[in-house]
């Protein structure tokens, strides 16, 4: 869209709340909210599934240590994490921890409407390919079989500031749900959320002795269309894991 100045019009412009738009999204969420508008988590009935072992509550290393430590390494090393930590890192991170699917990752009406996707190539227990997150099954479903590192290191042209790695998470939004309840403005929702469980991401992968990296640069359709995302996703943030390689 362009102002009469021929200057872009920023999208957070067009979605900012004023007197006269905030009747009318607060009409559309007493709608929703009528209806009773609930999320429920995704899942992928039919396709391949493995399993995430529970994790229990551990008392190390404190909150205040992990903070101190979280840092963005340019150098990861690729082994693949084992079942346990990869379990605990996406429990802790995005799981299930009380009533309504609710979790660690504050959400706009409490809809839920963030998932986590990790890709991998590597020869480890979980066969690469691409996998989505089931909150509630705790478990990992093969969305995509195999993934060729160099297809995926295209999709991520910010790839090529590091060397190494194990995975890949992507955070993708549905915009349906939140935008039959906020309109324009939940995909702001989304972008937010996706940035709190992004650092829960950070945050649990360096308790673990592992480091997520956010990303900047990655190709969002070629994403959606290799995770065969639905019309109404958005592929909203992405980063890679593994263990820290010690700089000199």
């Amino acid at each position: 869209m362009m102002n009469d100045n021929h200057t872009p019009v920023s999208w957070f412009r067009m979605t900012e709340l004023d007197r006269i738009n905030a009747p009318e999204l607060a009409a559309r969420i007493a709608e929703a909210e009528a209806e009773q508008l609930q999320g429920k988590p995704r899942s992928y009935p039919g396709y391949p599934t493995w399993q995430l072992p529970v994790a229990k509550p551990r008392w190390s290393p404190s909150f205040d240590a992990v903070l101190k430590r979280r840092r963005c390494h340019h150098k990861l090393a690729s082994a693949f994490p084992g079942e346990a930590t990869l379990g605990r890192l996406l429990q802790c991170a995005h799981g299930i921890t009380g009533e309504l699917y609710r979790g660690p990752v504050p959400s706009a009406g409490g809809l839920q409407a963030l998932e986590v996707f990790l890709v991998h190539w590597q020869d480890a227990w979980l066969p690469g390919g691409a996998y989505h997150y089931d909150r509630g099954g705790h478990c990992l479903s093969q969305v995509r079989a195999g993934a060729e590192e160099s297809g995926w290191r295209q999709r991520f042209p910010s790839l090529h500031q590091f060397s190494g790695g194990a995975l890949l998470w992507i955070l993708v939004g549905d915009t349906r749900l939140v935008t039959r309840k906020y309109g324009e403005r939940g995909e702001r929702f989304l972008l937010l959320e996706a940035g709190h469980l992004m650092q829960n991401l950070c945050l649990v992968s360096e308790s673990l002795g592992q480091r997520t990296v956010p990303l900047g640069g990655y190709m969002e359709r070629d994403i959606a269309k290799e995770l065969r995302l639905l019309n109404d996703d958005l592929v909203l943030y992405a980063a890679v894991c593994g263990e820290a390689v010690r700089e000199r």
